[in-house]
């Protein structure tokens, strides 16, 4: 079975180098910063706004990445919409759906989130005096998705969920989510925040039926700073815009100003076309790849529980089923996250350790800090093995 660690250039230059926080950030293919130079070397100039022929092409070829993306995450084009991040856009969301949440509304989410969509949600609901409603883990572990839905009722506004958790890689059964949560509320906005999952799992738009999904480019092998939003169109159509400025507007006057169409709607100002055409290239080599890199990444993940299950020190937190990502936090008895990570740094180990913006569900398994290992197609087995080999120098460093 192929691994792709001879396609990514930092890995090729800096040999013994073992990266395992890819759920933080992949490395990068080859093809994506060939994509990225190519582009300021020789197509450089403003979308959507000139006439001359350099700036048609490097409109056209954005475009073609719109339609790209679209393509495979089965998207209208004007459903796509590129933002600077994840983050952004679920702000971004948040900001424009609380326009329509009234005091007596309420907003679901489940301790299991990212901050990024637990914040903006917590912080529209404070300022519209609506309810915030908080689904606990526990409930989530034992019932499932139908956890979410015993939160929604007819007042509900807004429901957001993570489809895998950034700390457990625990996989969330979106398609039914949204299913029960539509029977309790057929009008209630559906958020999924999807930038785990779109790293390790085809993302279909059309099967899950949420309202909004969003990923990040730079998890999914592109480029930092760019973000994707899918919305269903017509939901598009209804809601206002996030920004204001340049190229979202169909015509300003003093008295009124009226709206492009969406995507451009929600596109102000001069966006990373470089870098969007980079998240196209980061994309496509995933789904390329698909069957392959999530077949490489299971063995992985399967060897990895099972040498960490052989150490009597470390907790690995949840991975009690087959639903779960190659995303594996633990922690080492008597030994801080933090100490741990800058000792497997010495071996050239790379971990992350803390919270992982996710202080919610810490609080709710009752700690305050994790390292985590998470896979990407161009870890090896040998980088199992230097991780092991780093949690018992640890233990000889600090508990002897």
């Amino acid at each position: 079975m192929k691994n792709f660690k001879e396609d990514f250039p930092l890995l090729e230059k800096q040999p013994g180098l073992t990266y395992l926080d890819s759920a933080a950030t992949t490395q990068k293919p080859g093809i994506v910063i060939d994509t990225l130079k190519s582009f300021y070397e020789e197509s450089n100039a403003n979308v959507h706004r000139g006439v001359y022929s350099l700036s048609e092409k490097a409109t056209e070829m954005l475009e073609g990445a719109r339609k790209k993306i679209a393509s495979m995450l089965n998207a209208g084009e004007q459903e796509i919409i590129f933002v600077k991040s994840a983050t952004e856009g679920l702000n971004q969301l948040a900001n424009a759906l609380g326009e329509e949440l009234p005091s007596e509304n309420n907003v679901v989410v489940t301790e299991m989130e990212h901050h990024s969509n637990f914040v903006p949600w917590q912080q529209v609901s404070k300022k519209k005096n609506a309810s915030f409603r908080v689904v606990k883990y526990a409930d989530l572990m034992n019932k499932g998705v139908e956890a979410i839905s015993e939160l929604v009722d007819k007042k509900t506004k807004v429901v957001a969920f993570t489809y895998m958790s950034n700390v457990t890689g625990k996989i969330l059964d979106v398609k039914k989510a949204v299913e029960l949560i539509r029977k309790k509320n057929k009008d209630a906005f559906i958020v999924v925040d999807a930038c785990q999952a779109a790293a390790h799992l085809k993302i279909d738009v059309k099967d899950t039926d949420a309202d909004f999904i969003c990923l990040s480019s730079h998890k999914v092998y592109g480029p930092m700073g760019t973000g994707i939003v899918y919305g269903k169109k017509e939901v598009l159509e209804r809601i206002n815009p996030f920004f204001y400025g340049g190229n979202m507007i169909s015509r300003v006057s003093i008295e009124k100003s009226e709206w492009a169409k969406p995507p451009f709607k929600f596109e102000a100002g001069t966006i990373d076309a470089a870098g969007i055409l980079a998240s196209a290239t980061g994309l496509e080599f995933f789904y390329r790849n698909y069957e392959e890199i999530k077949k490489f990444e299971e063995l992985l993940k399967e060897k990895l529980l099972l040498k960490l299950r052989e150490i009597e020190s470390v907790n690995i937190l949840g991975h009690e089923d087959n639903n779960y990502g190659p995303i594996v936090s633990f922690t080492i008895k008597g030994i801080h996250p933090h100490d741990f990570a800058t000792i497997a740094d010495r071996e050239k180990v790379c971990v992350r350790a803390g919270h992982h913006c996710a202080q919610p569900l810490m609080n709710a398994l009752g700690i305050a800090a994790t390292n985590r290992a998470s896979i990407a197609c161009y870890n090896t087995e040998e980088d199992i093995e230097k991780l092991i080999e780093s949690i018992k120098k640890a233990e000889q460093i600090i508990l002897r």
